[in-house]
């Protein structure tokens, strides 16, 4: 027991030191950011922090090292505790450019604010149109001062318009209407499949024509049979067959400025968004 005990404190501390220890609000392990624009984004954080309590942290690294940029962020946020603890106020921006990526990690505090879909805006049409153009220093600063303005009171100037988010959710309806019929179908549990059929035909004939009642309604029977066959595979077996247990009824029963003194103890939920050039 003391053996494995041990392993996992061995495993523990080779993960925090995976990471370098934070020298400033700007950490350019990277070497992307020019001295200059990087005393520059210091200060200007200095000041953040100082006016809102809030911590925004600018990270450059060599290589996830084959991790995704996703898992690297949440595990750099929490190592370093960016943010107040309590608070948890905190924001990383993580770039990698040996792979290309990036992400703005949010702390549970400001998710409210800095939700994934402005973070999602900020990433797409501030920052990585300079990256593309491989300006570093243009795109990280323009990209930080988008941060601050949301988290200072600008909390809609990266809001999506309406026209926008209507093209982008335009394919909503349909799988909607998949998701349905497939839940149905799930939860029906019994070896007859006509529901499935016969409920994809009444929302195919509302919301399309009779050709698009027919084909989902073709949909909905060949749903509730997968799944209804399923559900009595797995029950026949002896095998849980709730949601979570059969993978939603797919599964088939297989068994530096010198002053920083270092971030607050703030945690992240995973909240923010990720993007590439």
């Amino acid at each position: 027991m003391t053996f494995f005990a041990g392993l996992l404190l061995l495993g523990k501390v080779a993960l925090a030191a995976s990471f370098p220890q934070p020298v400033g609000y700007v950490n350019d392990f990277a070497g992307i950011i020019s001295p200059a624009v990087e005393t520059q984004l210091e200060t200007r954080l200095e000041g953040f922090t100082a006016s809102t309590s809030s911590e925004l942290a600018v990270v450059t690294l060599k290589s996830l090292e084959g991790d995704t940029i996703e898992n690297t962020a949440v595990a750099l946020f929490e190592e370093w505790g960016i943010g107040q603890k309590g608070k948890d106020n905190g924001v990383l921006l993580l770039i990698a450019p040996n792979e290309r990526e990036l992400r703005i990690e949010v702390g549970y505090g400001l998710e409210p604010v800095l939700t994934d879909s402005r973070s999602g805006t900020i990433i797409r049409d501030v920052i990585t149109p300079k990256f593309k153009e491989n300006d570093y220093d243009g795109g990280i600063t323009a990209g930080t001062e988008a941060i601050i303005t949301v988290l200072t009171g600008d909390t809609a100037a990266f809001d999506q318009s309406a026209a926008s988010q209507s093209s982008r959710f335009s394919f909503l309806p349909p799988i909607i209407i998949l998701l349905f019929i497939y839940a149905v179908a799930f939860l029906g549990r019994s070896k007859r499949i006509w529901p499935g059929g016969a409920i994809g035909f009444i929302i195919g004939l509302l919301f399309f024509s009779i050709w698009g009642a027919i084909v989902i309604g073709l949909f909905g029977l060949l749903f509730d049979f997968v799944f209804s066959k399923n559900f009595q595979v797995r029950k026949k077996k002896g095998l849980p067959t709730s949601w979570k247990s059969s993978w939603g009824g797919f599964s088939g029963g297989k068994s530096s400025g010198g002053s920083f003194g270092g971030f607050s103890g703030g945690s992240s939920g995973g909240g923010g968004s990720s993007g590439g050039w």
